[in-house]
């Protein structure tokens, strides 16, 4: 491979590479300078380029459109958030929906049909509560705004990270990726709840009604005989009055709890205690984590293809991995990118990601190509997701069935122990009146 000195520190570059990975610095000088581009920089420059500052009639740029993220003004990042803002959990069928909405949009903008002619299409197809989404994305992409935009203003119906990934893919010119990216979550989030509540739906189904039916009567027959014995209407005020004060709270608690538990996660504090609980869990944790850092590393890699900076595209891409526990801690790579520390050395502080990622983050430092070896990196990550997905599904099934069988088992036990002890009495009983 060709290298060359870096006329600042002195370090070995790639040929291809136009600054230092080392001290961040321009490796040519001004007279090797590449001419500038007439061209678009991106595919959303082409088709947005009112964004990018660019004048309909091709007068030239205006006069801030060649500065960086990082230098916009006030404005123009007031719609970009800075937090992970949390969302309440979705049914399965709207999950269902929004996914196929995404793939849609996906496989439209894949083909070369315009953003705005693609969320027209979709448009027609969408369901009542996601037509207006499409209809907004569909007006600001004919006025030359980003889409963003027009998701903020539908920000309840979507998770956090897929404003950061639509705003990742504004800036580096991949929105067909982006839409794949979610559409992909979606149906995965969908098959993962959908196989999980089957076998919940199937085993509750069938304990619950008899736990809350059999209590009432293991708990009359387990009452002492009365003096003057059993008669069929003491027997049924005993299971009504048991079934008023054991099986009603049990259900009015459990449905209490499912409510709070809904209510909770629309909280950040709880999200945030919710997900340090289970990246500690063995294999649950390993499943979020390869999902948060799969779409950081794959935003990161798009982003800087596209062609900006790393340190915007590091910001950028750590609101999209959609962990409130993990994304403050990559956002504190930003500071360091901008000083010019290399990416490399500040994943490894982070003590997140694995040294084969680390490796090829260096690798594509030292070569020129960080963007493929970052996208290299999140495949990686996609696959040993899938794989632990698969395997916690599994297990989930085997430990659920199990805990049912421990219930019904002791269901049982008692119903035999409470049937056999009532016996036992009523016998003592019939003897002592006979006496």
């Amino acid at each position: 491979m060709r290298m060359r000195s870096c006329p600042h520190c002195g370090a070995d570059n790639s040929t291809k590479r136009t600054t230092c990975y080392q001290c961040r610095n321009p490796l040519v000088q001004d007279t090797e300078a590449e001419p500038e581009r007439s061209g678009p920089a991106s595919r959303w420059e082409a088709i947005e380029p009112v964004r990018r500052g660019r004048q309909p009639d091709g007068a030239g740029p205006t006069p801030d459109a060649t500065s960086s993220p990082a230098q916009e003004s006030p404005a123009a990042s007031r719609a970009r958030p800075r937090r992970y803002v949390p969302t309440a959990r979705r049914s399965l069928g709207y999950i269902r929906r929004t996914g196929v909405f995404f793939r849609q949009l996906h496989t439209l903008t894949r083909t070369g049909i315009s953003i705005a002619a693609a969320c027209r299409e979709v448009e027609r197809r969408s369901p009542g509560n996601l037509r207006p989404v499409a209809r907004d994305m569909a007006q600001a992409a004919e006025q030359g705004e980003p889409i963003s935009e027009a998701l903020e203003e539908h920000r309840r119906l979507f998770y956090p990270w897929h404003l950061g990934v639509i705003r990742a893919a504004e800036a580096g010119g991949f929105i067909p990726e982006a839409f794949e990216q979610i559409a992909h979550a979606y149906e995965v989030e969908w098959e993962t709840r959908s196989a999980l509540r089957l076998r919940l739906f199937v085993y509750g189904a069938l304990g619950a009604p008899a736990i809350l039916l059999s209590a009432p009567l293991i708990l009359t027959i387990a009452q002492p005989i009365p003096a003057e014995g059993w008669t069929p209407q003491s027997v049924i005020e005993t299971v009504v009055h048991y079934f008023r004060t054991v099986s009603l709270p049990i259900a009015a608690g459990l449905l209490a709890i499912m409510l709070i538990w809904q209510m909770l996660q629309t909280t950040l504090w709880f999200q945030t205690v919710q997900q340090r609980i289970v990246l500690r869990l063995p294999l649950v944790g390993r499943v979020a984590k390869t999902a948060a850092l799969n779409r950081y590393l794959a935003t990161l890699g798009l982003m800087l293809r596209g062609g900006l900076p790393i340190a915007s595209a590091a910001e950028e891409a750590s609101l999209a991995a959609g962990s409130p526990v993990l994304t403050p801690k990559l956002l504190d790579l930003v500071p360091g990118l901008r000083e010019g520390v290399p990416l490399s050395s500040l994943l490894a502080e982070t003590r997140i990601f694995d040294p084969d990622t680390l490796n090829m983050a260096s690798t594509g430092e030292v070569s020129g190509s960080l963007p493929d070896m970052l996208a290299r990196a999140s495949g990686y990550y996609r696959e040993e997701n899938e794989a632990k997905r698969r395997m916690l599904l599994r297990l989930a099934g085997v430990l659920v069935g199990v805990l049912c069988l421990c219930v019904y088992g002791g269901l049982i036990y008692l119903g035999l122990r409470a049937y056999f002890d009532f016996a036992f009495r009523t016998y003592d009983w019939m003897m002592e009146g006979f006496e």
